[in-house]
């Protein structure tokens, strides 16, 4: 399957910009076929108008993984999100192999989880707020188990066209929920 995905995404480079996106990264990087693979792009997809997107929850998966090198080498931008537990010796020693100083973790430690992010890249290194709105963070910072759980339960209580203003309200922003139109005829609430 892998060999036909590989296929089939490599006939659709044509010089268009396009966005690669590995989502769960920790997944590619456990099978060595998708990890060759990812390596081969990180190296060779510029010359086509196209870009990886590598996201994972844990350093650790990259830090430890044999393709780990072309990573930190690849990816002249990356994003860090906060982590309490940055300055601990044997954490803030993989933050350096990522090309942080100790400044910059210390930064890291101290951000606010789900507002804070630090951006390093060949242009410069910035911790920003995402900014997101109370609304927005219903949905985008929804991620928990119990999260997941809610979200389950909502669909299957209120169907795909009443979701958005049954989670607004279960998340206590009813005034967000009345903005929103009423389901289309034939749907459940």
């Amino acid at each position: 399957m892998l060999a036909y995905l590989f296929h089939a995404i490599g006939r659709r480079l044509d010089s268009r910009p396009t966005l690669i996106i590995v989502d769960e990264g920790w997944l590619a990087l456990d099978d060595a076929t998708f990890g060759a693979q990812l390596r081969e792009w990180l190296k060779t997809l510029r010359k086509k108008n196209s870009s990886v997107v590598f996201a994972t929850q844990s350093l650790a998966d990259v830090d430890g993984s044999a393709i780990a090198p072309a990573i930190i080498e690849s990816c002249p931008t990356r994003i860090f999100l906060p982590n309490e537990r940055a300055l601990e010796p044997q954490i803030a020693a993989m933050y350096a192999r990522f090309g942080l100083n100790d400044r910059q973790t210390e930064i890291l430690a101290r951000a606010t989880p789900k507002r804070d992010y630090y951006c390093q890249s060949r242009r410069g290194n910035r911790l920003f707020e995402l900014g997101l709105s109370e609304v927005a963070l219903a949905f985008c910072a929804a991620s928990s188990k119990t999260d997941q759980a809610a979200i389950a339960e909502t669909l299957a209580e209120h169907s795909r066209a009443g979701f958005a203003r049954a989670w607004l309200k279960r998340r206590g922003l009813d005034w967000a929920a009345e903005l929103l139109p009423d389901p289309p005829e034939g749907t459940a609430p």
